[in-house]
């Protein structure tokens, strides 16, 4: 079983076969594809020579001679340790977001929805297919004077956080109150992208 490393440190593993596998039922999937000629992608878990655990993208295939005989196999990993990272922590973001006692809403740079979270939903009344693809203006009352929003464009295009409070309706047509901080979202460069909405009811205490 051969390995065929990109490193010339890496060669001392070359002839270790499956031992550089943590789970041994994947390395025996695994040389059992190659074995039948056919071969084998996946994420798999491998230890360094240090012992350090790490996930890699492995693509493995049989090396054959000129009689169509299968002498060994040649595998390529790459290192997926920061991409995998990165997933949990987009995971854990989007679980925070899920369960936020406030209200998130994404649009694009026009204002169209195209994200909400489920507090929106109980708040409003709308559910999330209802909610995508509309504007916020949907949830507009009418007791907000127009230069607010004007205010309020101006000074999200112009890259800056607004804050400020809503008398907004419900799709039921009821009334209700709230705190509202709008943000641009942009790229590393600067540009916008789009624009988040981080909104709480404060109909209760505007009641009080």
């Amino acid at each position: 079983n051969l390995f065929e490393y990109a490193t010339a440190e890496e060669l001392e593993a070359v002839g270790g076969g499956p031992a550089a596998f943590t789970d041994p039922d994947v390395a025996r999937d695994v040389f059992r594809q190659i074995a039948s000629g056919r071969s084998w992608i996946g994420e798999v878990e491998m230890i360094s020579k240090s012992g350090r655990k790490f996930p890699v993208l492995l693509r493995a295939n049989a090396i054959v001679d000129d009689a169509g005989s299968i002498i060994g196999l040649i595998g390529v990993h790459s290192d997926i340790t920061y991409r995998k990272q990165a997933e949990e922590e987009l995971k854990k973001l989007s679980q925070a977001v899920e369960q936020s006692p406030a209200s998130v809403v994404i649009t694009d740079l026009k204002g169209t929805i195209e994200y909400v979270n489920p507090r929106f939903c109980r708040v409003t009344g709308y559910t999330f297919d209802e909610a995508i693809g509309q504007n916020p203006r949907i949830l507009k009352s009418g007791h907000t004077p127009p230069k607010v929003y004007q205010e309020l464009w101006k000074t999200i295009a112009a890259g800056n956080e607004w804050r400020g409070e809503f008398l907004n309706k419900k799709k039921n047509g009821e009334l209700y109150w709230e705190a509202v901080s709008i943000s641009p979202v942009t790229t590393p460069d600067g540009s916008i992208t789009h624009y988040l909405a981080v909104k709480e009811d404060i109909t209760d205490r505007k009641q009080m």
